[in-house]
């Protein structure tokens, strides 16, 4: 995989590996959340939206099919609410969805919009392109507000890591499984902080591979994070990492008022 230079001079590490219309099938994203409320959280829920999508429960909501599309075709995605675009194939399916707030962190309880897309030919959990936009409170006006690319790529992957309990008595585990998080790379190019990791559910589940970017920009009411996430199986990486990677890399937000 080409590596792309960061610019940013406070990374820690100084590349990040991202080389460089028809029917499609719907989805509902099952979450829960009130849409109305529309307040800014703080920096643990933004990490936690960033990584929520990863772990979605995605099911058909209707047996439709796409029509047939070339599979090495893309289309832009043009998001009428919040503004962003994003290249997709154009045989992919589509669906959204919100996630709940969770009133147990400081700062407001805002849902967090997400849209997810996903091939027809393997099931949605196993490859699968989410975008969750989240508000910001007033003082984060750029991604330093969140540390460096490094440190954003740290905290979001420490925050999904148990893998320290697996060195613990198997008493401790209660047979349940662990959620094991490595982070591979992280830097920042062109405003936006990207980053690749795995997660792995052991003993229960096969290892994820991941890459998601993030940036700031204003939807004309608000300032979002904006944050996109490309996931397959491990196995089927070699498969699906061109696409995935070129869906990533193609994030575009509208610049931020502040």
């Amino acid at each position: 995989m080409r590596a792309l230079s960061s610019s940013h001079p406070s990374s820690a590490r100084q590349s990040v590996r991202f080389p460089g219309a028809r029917a499609q099938r719907r989805i509902v994203v099952q979450c829960q959340a009130n849409a109305r409320n529309e307040q800014p959280v703080d920096r643990r829920r933004i990490l936690l939206a960033s990584g929520a999508a990863l772990v979605l429960g995605l099911s058909p909501a209707t047996s439709v099919r796409a029509e047939d599309a070339p599979s090495a075709g893309f289309i832009e995605y043009t998001d009428p609410q919040d503004a962003f675009t994003l290249k997709i194939p154009a045989n992919w399916g589509f669906g959204e969805g919100q996630l709940s707030g969770n009133s147990s962190f400081s700062g407001a309880s805002g849902a967090r919009r997400t849209l997810a897309w996903f091939p027809e030919n393997v099931s949605p959990r196993d490859v699968n392109v989410t975008i969750t936009v989240t508000n910001v409170s007033v003082e984060f006006t750029k991604l330093g507000s969140f540390g460096t690319p490094l440190q954003f790529a740290s905290n979001l992957v420490n925050s999904q890591d148990r893998s320290y309990m697996l060195r613990g008595p198997e008493w401790a585990r209660r047979n349940e499984p662990i959620m094991v998080a490595k982070l591979i790379d992280a830097g920042e190019i062109s405003n936006k902080y990207f980053l690749e990791y795995t997660l792995q559910k052991v003993p229960d589940e096969p290892k994820r591979h991941l890459y998601t970017a993030v940036a700031l920009g204003y939807n004309g009411t608000y300032n979002r994070l904006y944050s996109v996430t490309a996931q397959s199986l491990e196995e089927l990486k070699p498969q699906y990492e061109a696409t995935l990677l070129a869906m990533v890399k193609s994030l575009s937000v509208p610049a931020t008022k502040f």
